[in-house]
This record gives C-alpha cells, structure tokens and sequence, in this order.
C-alpha cells in the first residue's frame, strides 16, 4: 500500500508505542508529514496547519484539507516554522533563524575508493588558518569542507559491501543565492559547482575523478524542500529550546530546535521528548 502503513500487532515499531499511548493520539510533524502512532502511520503527507483553540492546539489540517483531531504533537519542523504552521503570519526575529546550509557533491565509481587509494571513511579539509564556520558569501565555500565514503565502514559479514563506490563532498553554502536562480540556471549552477567542490577536495584525497561514472548534488534548496527548514537550515534554530516545550500546552519540539543534532541526537530528541511528554 503505498505510502500508507496501517498498524497491525505485528508492526514492532508501531505496537510497541501503541502499548504506551493505548487509546490517545499524538503526531510527529516533520519534513511535511505526520506520525499518528495509534492508527497508522502515512507517508509523503503534508501538514499545511495545526488548528489551535486558545492555549492549545486540537488538531491538524492536511494538505489535502482533511482534519484530525489530536491530544498533543511532537514537531520536528523545527521552532519558527511551527509557530507558522499555527499562525501563518507569525513574524520571526532575525536571529531566531538559522543560515547554516550545505551542498553536498556525490560521485558514483566504477570500483571501490580503495582501489584509489582512499581508505578513510571521513576527511576533514581546510585550507586556510582558520575555518570560516559561517554562511558563505559565495553559493559555496570550497576552501574547507567533509569528504566521506561509505564504503569505508567497517561492515558485518552478512552485510556484504556496497556494490558501487561512493565519493561524498559537503561544502558550506548560500541558500539565498540557490534559491534566487531560474530553473535552467540552477542545472548549471550544480554542473559548475560540483566542479569546483570536487577540484577543491582532491587535493586532501587520492584523486577519484577519472573513475567517475554518475554525479548528483543536493542544495540548499533540497533541504529547505524535504525538512522544510528556513533557508535550508540543517542544524535548525541558533536557538534551541531544550525542554521541548512552545506557546501552545500540547505542542512539544524535537530534533535539532529542541537541541539534538546529528541523525543519531534527532532520533534520541523524538525518543527524549515523546517519553517526557507523551508516554506519561
């Protein structure tokens, strides 16, 4: 069934939440799409607005305008955008904001990084006294940035390895000179820009250009379109809200605007709050 999981007692993840909610409902906004853990869960489903009465909110309206009530909401949209999913005309303080974005250059090879010599999973580069750890002035910042290749995990035997081998780039960016470019214009901008990053990282590693056989690239405006975050913000808010708690008395953050980041600190921020909030 696509995109819509219904539960039963044997999905594990949903049953064992269910064991602690029983008959209440709760949702996890995040990305455009909602969790209800006691019914279902729906995928590629967008919240458009959480309906609020006085101090708390009663429910949310899809995309598709369809309504559901609720008892409370875990929201991992981040701060000022689920203020906006309550009131869209809320006007947000500059510096309540972030502006730290990414690109993300990808190459598929034609054979293991190993084979080229590179055997790190992660690199670090910089090359100038200091790391300029800030939005860039330019639609990337080139001149430091993470080299990964996921081969290079250490993998259980039943795993097996990659089939294809990966060469990942990230580079601090610019989302408003990303998100000011016509179509056509965006194209070339990641044709020019993959370029540029992956010149600037072969000189921290083995050069893997000549067995590159695909390329794809992420943006900043790819993060502002699958998290929904305010300039493509990955790490969200400057300013974190570490109980979880907003305006409303049922409506609790999680993820990195409460004050985990990483992908492991967003999953223990859903677990952290849900438990506090949620599982009582």
């Amino acid at each position: 069934m696509s995109g819509l999981l219904e539960y039963t007692p044997e999905g594990w993840t949903t049953e064992a939440l269910c064991e602690h909610i029983r008959d209440g409902k709760f949702y996890l906004l995040g990305a455009r799409c909602y969790i209800v853990f006691s019914h279902l869960l729906r995928l590629r489903t967008g919240v458009s607005r959480i309906k609020t009465e006085g101090d708390r909110a009663v429910g949310v309206v899809l995309d598709d305008g369809t309504e559901l009530e609720c008892q409370n909401i875990l929201s991992s949209a981040g701060g000022v955008e689920t203020r906006r999913l309550c009131d869209p005309g809320y006007e947000a303080s500059p510096e309540s904001i972030g502006q730290l974005s990414f690109t993300e250059a990808i190459s598929v090879l034609d054979c293991q990084p190993k084979e080229l010599g590179n055997d790190r999973t992660i690199v670090f580069f910089n090359d100038s006294d200091q790391v300029h750890w800030q939005k860039s002035d330019a639609m990337c910042d080139v001149r430091s940035g993470v080299i990964c290749s996921p081969n290079n995990y250490c993998y259980e035997d039943d795993e097996g390895e990659l089939a294809d081998g990966f060469m990942r780039v990230t580079s601090i960016a610019n989302f408003e000179a990303w998100q000011n470019l016509s179509e056509e214009e965006y194209e070339l901008a990641k044709l020019h820009w993959y370029d540029q990053i992956v010149d600037s990282a072969v000189r921290f590693v083995p050069d893997f250009r000549r067995a590159v056989i695909d390329t794809d690239m992420f943006t900043p405006t790819t993060i502002r379109r699958f998290t929904w975050h305010e300039n493509g913000a990955v790490y969200g808010s400057p300013k974190k809200q570490l109980d979880g708690t907003t305006h409303l008395k049922n409506v609790f953050l999680c993820g990195t605007d409460q004050g985990f980041v990483g992908i492991i600190g967003a999953m223990m921020s859903g677990v952290s709050m849900a438990n506090q909030y949620c599982l009582r």
